[in-house]
């Protein structure tokens, strides 16, 4: 499975992905919706299946899906979280 990275790579130094964790069961997890249409009803349905599994989550919005998340949301997602889910279109 790849994972892409929700840095601008044109703005950001690369940063190795954290090691995956084996269960979800305690685990804070950032729901992080970009405004696209629909994102939300996503990130509703996958907050469920967190839940299911044990874990926590906290939701945060980006401004706007056509730009870079600001310096402030990404500085609340480990404030915030264990882990990350983006939504990231429609």
């Amino acid at each position: 499975m790849d994972y892409v990275s929700p840095f601008d790579p044109r703005t950001a130094e690369p940063v190795p992905a954290a090691p995956r964790p084996e269960r979800l069961e305690g685990r804070r997890v950032v729901l992080l919706d970009i405004r696209k249409a629909r994102g939300a009803q996503f990130l509703d349905r996958i907050a469920v299946r967190l839940a299911a599994a044990g874990a926590q989550t906290f939701r945060l919005d980006k401004e706007t899906f056509s730009k870079p998340a600001s310096r402030e949301v990404i500085d609340r997602v480990p404030l915030h979280g264990d882990l990350v889910v983006e939504a990231l279109a429609d």
